[in-house]
């Protein structure tokens, strides 16, 4: 597969030389980004205990458009971290590598028991595009899926939901070629690598618009397991309906999995929007649990949830131009596992926001539910 991806680049490039006699539009470059300032203060179950934590982050987005047909970005990401939660958090430098990257392009420039500052390269790809045939390749992120909360058919670049300060979500180093077949078809392939043992991801995945519905099938390998999903979006009446279904068969040192998320949406006339949500994870705990360590939040394509039951509900609304609202409730049966996750976004001027966030974890216990833990989180961002 490795000679595959390198095949790839090969015909990218002479693409690309092709595209350059042939211009569209004038040579065109882009830049754009943000600042963010955030500042977290963690409690215990007793709101004592507190610790905080500061966060400097950057992100420079570089777009190169030669010709109608070729398209280059580059997208740098650089974190200052420092305070009492670097210095109370074991390893806290390898917590912040994307394990999904086969190629280290991240740079610490400062690492000491309270202060950390690095830059990393987030997206490094170049993309031909034609009326038919799209080709991409290098560090991107590939969408495969179409619910919100839980996508168990992204299987190259899974995310957590709860790390609201990361909108562009991870990325993988990957080639993709995608054809069309007409207005309501298409077909695609990716391939991806990263560092670890039989790490390699690949699949096919075909998608069709049917019924006013979008669907999509896939199948390829997961690491060392085979895998195969299905996918839709649509609605009944006015309200929305998705699904997306992911099962990895068992291989020579795995065993069988499955993950299952269906979702509903609807927009009230007074400008409510609620989204319902449910989450099957066959592997996942489904009993109280007594240690809280044993719930593992670093999430995978085969790990969207640590438990196996999951339920959400969010309700979001604008209340004006400059002020909105969001609340979400995450609640597993089985293991009675609940988080309260309600935020409020305001714009003070122009390319400028505040949001206020907050986390509470709530785990069932013999004699009703019991705090883990809170999270307050206040974020300052500056787009430019």
């Amino acid at each position: 597969m490795k000679k595959l991806l390198l095949w790839c680049f090969t015909l990218l490039s002479a693409l690309i030389t092709n595209a350059q006699d042939s211009t569209v539009m004038p040579h065109k470059l882009t830049f754009n980004g943000y600042i963010k300032d955030l500042q977290t203060l963690t409690f215990d179950k007793d709101f004592s205990d507190l610790i905080a934590g500061n966060l400097i982050h950057n992100r420079i987005n570089v777009k190169w458009k030669p010709s109608g047909k070729i398209t280059g970005v580059a997208e740098f990401r650089t974190r200052l971290f420092w305070g009492e939660e670097v210095k109370l958090t074991p390893h806290f430098t390898s917590l912040l590598k994307n394990e999904n990257e086969v190629i280290d392009m991240q740079k610490i420039w400062i690492e000491n028991t309270s202060l950390i500052l690095l830059t990393n390269v987030e997206r490094l790809y170049f993309d031909y595009s034609n009326d038919k045939l799209s080709l991409r390749i290098g560090r991107q992120r590939i969408n495969w899926g179409l619910t919100t909360t839980w996508n168990p058919n992204d299987i190259f670049n899974a995310y957590n939901f709860l790390d609201f300060d990361y909108e562009e979500r991870p990325g993988v180093d990957a080639g993709k070629i995608r054809y069309l077949f007409g207005n309501s078809s298409n077909i695609e392939f990716a391939y991806s690598l990263t560092d670890k043992k039989n790490g390699s991801v690949g699949a096919v995945k075909y998608a069709l618009n049917k019924w006013n519905y979008d669907m999509q099938l896939m199948a390829g390998w997961y690491h060392n397991q085979m895998t195969a999903g299905a996918g839709w979006a649509g609605s009944i009446k006015d309200v929305g309906f998705k699904g997306e279904a992911q099962y990895f068969f068992a291989g020579k040192d795995s065993l069988a999995h499955l993950n299952v998320a269906l979702e509903g949406d609807y927009m009230f006339k007074k400008g409510w929007y609620l989204n319902l949500g449910i989450l099957f994870n066959n592997r996942g705990l489904n009993k109280p649990v007594s240690n809280w360590s044993n719930l593992d939040f670093v999430l995978s394509p085969e790990n969207l949830m640590p438990t196996k039951w999951n339920l959400i509900v969010t309700g979001a609304r604008e209340i004006t131009p400059l002020l909105s609202v969001n609340v979400t409730v995450l609640y597993s049966p089985g293991t009675n596992l609940t988080i309260f996750y309600p935020s409020i976004q305001y714009n003070i001027a122009t390319n400028l926001d505040v949001n206020f966030v907050w986390q509470s974890f709530y785990a069932g216990q013999d004699h009703g539910f019991e705090a883990v833990n809170h999270r307050a989180f206040v974020r300052l961002k500056w787009n430019f």
